[in-house]
């Protein structure tokens, strides 16, 4: 009996003595499963995660917008300071010489767009319009006519019509002056076509008066000529230049904002047009004067944006000042 009462204690102590020995991975595993359960505690209670996973995405989101970010950084040169540009074609010309500054893809044709309004200006003004004639606007005039905030029955003068058309390309202006000019519209296209090869518009053919078809279609050197042309009679060149124009319909107040937004920037623009389908792009002629009173004629076809296609213009034209004209014509600054 006094031997039974001294094994059992010894051999709880020896079980006591095995639990206490636990290895340390194990406790550390439970450990572990305590706080990861404590972490889903959390969670679930809606409160604020651990700050350690702030940093992780932040920095993926940072990564995220820098991407983004990289689309739109262009490459502004090539290795030789040439301007790399994304629009289809390109062309910089000096206009008192003729001197070709810039180009790219200058004979192949593409598709111009609200350009085509410079010609439909151009044959228009040979009916001899009558400025303060009221024209009413008809319903066909505003079908499948895109953008405008010209309604049907609203009647307007020639002179506000054609500052709609040059200054914001609104197709029902574009339409309704057509229309009411005394010449069938057919033959009205067919003139177009004629002036174009009188003035020996290579690669130009329209087959509409406002550019909503992708088949009017014009070189870079073409529109270069077309818009010194259009910009060179004075009323046209004078609506041209004009930031902003306001008139009145028998209906509501028309405030008018220049498509050209070279306007407001640091270039002396003589004139400029801009024209956008989606089988054109973003397109953009605009005349600049330089510091010593010359003109340069630039012109995009084909860029991928309407920011682009400022951005690009405004590269493409610093660089000509910089690099592509005589000493004496020195690159604007900013004030």
């Amino acid at each position: 009996m006094t031997c039974s009462r001294f094994i059992i204690p010894i051999a709880l102590r020896a079980a006591l003595i095995a639990a206490l020995a636990l290895p340390v991975s194990a406790g550390r595993a439970a450990a572990a499963g305590s706080s990861a359960a404590a972490r889903a505690t959390t969670v679930a209670s809606g409160a604020k995660a651990p700050t350690k996973a702030t940093p992780t995405k932040t920095k993926r989101r940072s990564r995220t917008r820098s991407r983004r970010q990289a689309a739109f950084a262009l490459p502004q040169v090539t290795r030789n300071g040439i301007p790399r540009l994304h629009a289809k074609a390109a062309y910089v010309v000096d206009a008192t010489n003729n001197r070709v500054l810039f180009q790219k893809n200058p004979e192949r044709p593409f598709p111009i767009a609200s350009l085509t309004k410079l010609m439909t200006a151009l044959v228009f003004f040979e009916t001899n319009p009558e400025f303060d004639r009221v024209v009413e606007i008809a319903p066909e005039d505003v079908r499948r006519s895109s953008r405008s905030h010209i309604r049907p029955r609203e009647e307007i003068t020639v002179r506000d019509l054609l500052h709609a058309a040059i200054m914001s390309s609104d197709n029902v202006a574009t339409k309704a002056l057509v229309r009411t000019c005394g010449v069938p519209r057919e033959e009205f296209v067919r003139r177009m076509n004629a002036h174009a090869e009188s003035m020996g518009l290579s690669g130009a053919h329209f087959v509409e008066p406002t550019g909503l078809s992708e088949q009017n279609v014009a070189t870079v050197q073409a529109c270069a000529t077309l818009l010194r042309a259009a910009a060179a009679n004075p009323i046209v060149g004078a609506m041209m230049q004009k930031q902003t124009y306001t008139f009145t319909s028998n209906r509501k107040l028309h405030r008018l904002v220049n498509t050209n937004r070279l306007l407001r920037s640091k270039f002396r623009v003589t004139g400029g047009k801009t024209g956008f389908i989606n089988e054109a792009g973003y397109c953009f002629a605009t005349l600049v004067e330089t510091p010593s009173g010359s003109e340069v004629t630039a012109v995009l076809l084909g860029a991928p944006s309407n920011r682009l296609r400022f951005a690009e213009a405004r590269r493409l034209l610093d660089w000509t000042f910089r690099f592509g004209l005589p000493r004496n014509d020195a690159a604007p600054t900013e004030d």
